[in-house]
């Protein structure tokens, strides 16, 4: 009976965080915003469930469950605080942990932290996209020839534009789902920008932090591609690490078990 509850608890457990997850990864993809009541209403709702699991479960790891719920929750401002994704992101991460702070199913390939085991298929999700946008940058290059005409940039702001930016159509740049790095007008904000921007100069701006997006995009005058770094919302990669998780991937786990057998 104890046994049949577990399970019961744990499946809804999981259905609550998946159905967070979509809902979350559809708002910020249609609107770059997720609505705080998402959080509100299923934060509460994953805690309560923690808790009937913690009084219903023989051996329930609690301080394991707190020390994942903390280590999470520290990580989750910290990574806030340090501009690389925004409060929303740290808002999931703060709900998997009191939802599932532990994975009590059994298995063998799975961190017993369950929303580490999702931030980490998360983030090495994300790092795909480095790797992606090179290729797509030297097609561009074969194809089209010079990616850099009119750009002032040094060799270094090249090289790391290869390899988390691409070219798009202006119209394309607009979209919610793209982040303008190349920008027109650089310097201090004054006279001399002023001219700059007159005079259509254009940089690249590399490294933007959470509210660096809100800025008004200004596209060159007469530009037929921009440089644009793709927008996708991390949330949508929490999502799919989740989904990675449920079969058993922990890529981060499998990295280091894999360099440890070869070693």
């Amino acid at each position: 009976m104890v046994g049949a509850l577990l399970l019961d608890i744990g499946y809804i457990n999981l259905l609550l965080i998946a159905a967070v997850l979509v809902l979350a990864s559809y708002q910020d993809l249609k609107t770059r915003e997720i609505d705080d009541r998402i959080w509100l209403y299923a934060a509460p709702v994953g805690a309560v469930l923690t808790v009937v699991e913690y009084f219903t479960t023989p051996g329930y790891p609690l301080l394991l469950a707190l020390f994942s719920v903390g280590l999470t929750v520290a990580l989750a401002f910290g990574i806030f605080y340090a501009g690389l994704y925004g409060g929303a992101d740290a808002k999931a991460l703060i709900f998997i942990a009191v939802t599932m702070p532990v994975y009590l199913f059994a298995s063998t390939t799975l961190s017993p932290f369950y929303p580490l085991t999702i931030l980490g298929n998360g983030l090495a999700l994300s790092l795909l996209l480095i790797p992606t946008l090179l290729v797509v940058n030297l097609v561009w290059k074969v194809r089209r020839g010079s990616l850099f005409d009119g750009i002032s940039a040094t060799t270094g702001q090249k090289v790391l534009a290869l390899f988390t930016g691409m070219k798009v159509k202006p119209s394309t740049a607009m979209s919610i789902n793209f982040n303008l790095i190349e920008k027109v007008g650089k310097g201090e904000e004054g006279e001399e920008r002023e001219e700059r921007r007159r005079k259509g100069e254009r940089y690249l701006k590399l490294f933007n932090t959470v509210e660096d997006t809100d800025e008004v995009k200004v596209i060159p005058k007469g530009a037929e591609y921009v440089w644009v770094t793709p927008a996708i919302p991390m949330i949508v990669f929490f999502l799919i690490g989740y989904v990675l998780a449920l079969v058993g991937v922990d890529i981060i786990v499998k990295t280091v078990l894999f360099f440890l057998q070869g070693s």
